[in-house]
């Protein structure tokens, strides 16, 4: 019985290693991808803190800017909570803004993957940041409707049609801090 749970340990150790970039040869400075840019952008701290500056938004996660997984893939994952009594009056503009803040930070690896956000509300129409993604152009299309969760996922990979437009959209890395945009909420 121990050597069965050892065992399952094990597979499940090297999962996640294999996953990180942190096993069998994965990723690495040595990967061409750039990181750790000297100058330009800015923090995942001011990242955090030029989000949390929207009125009735609040962070509940950012994740990313890791060393590439085993397929030379970087990105970031942002998750935001739209507070209660507050609800998302321009998506299209939160989602430019979440994209390219997320581009501009310049500690880490460059995202060449993706970007994926998640919006939790609690506003009674709910919403949909997929069709918020696909109307500020960054996704083709949507499918979902709005509710209490949502996500979406900006491509950036350069061999495919909507990540390279990404990329050319977004232009070099780490890009420039996006003003804070205004009316991206409203109270209820």
């Amino acid at each position: 019985m121990a050597a069965r749970r050892w065992s399952a340990l094990s597979v499940v150790a090297v999962g996640v290693l294999a996953l990180t970039g942190c096993a069998f040869g994965g990723g690495g400075s040595d990967s061409g991808i750039p990181h750790d840019a000297a100058s330009g952008g800015q923090t995942l701290a001011e990242l955090r803190e030029s989000f949390e500056s929207i009125p009735g938004i609040t962070v509940s996660d950012i994740a990313g800017g890791d060393k590439p997984n085993v397929k030379g893939n970087t990105g970031y994952a942002i998750g935001l909570e739209v507070e209660p009594g507050f609800a998302i009056a321009d998506g299209a503009a939160l989602v430019d803004f979440v994209v390219s803040s997320v581009w501009s930070v310049r500690e880490g690896y460059m995202p060449n993957a993706r970007i994926d956000i998640r919006v939790r509300t609690s506003s009674s129409g709910g919403f949909d940041v997929g069709a918020a993604a696909a109307q500020a152009g960054w996704v083709r299309d949507s499918t979902s409707s709005p509710k209490p969760y949502s996500t979406a996922a900006i491509d950036l990979m350069e061999d495919k049609d909507q990540g390279a437009s990404n990329r050319e959209r977004l232009g070099s890395w780490p890009g420039d801090v996006p003003e804070v945009p205004t009316g991206v909420t409203v109270q209820e």
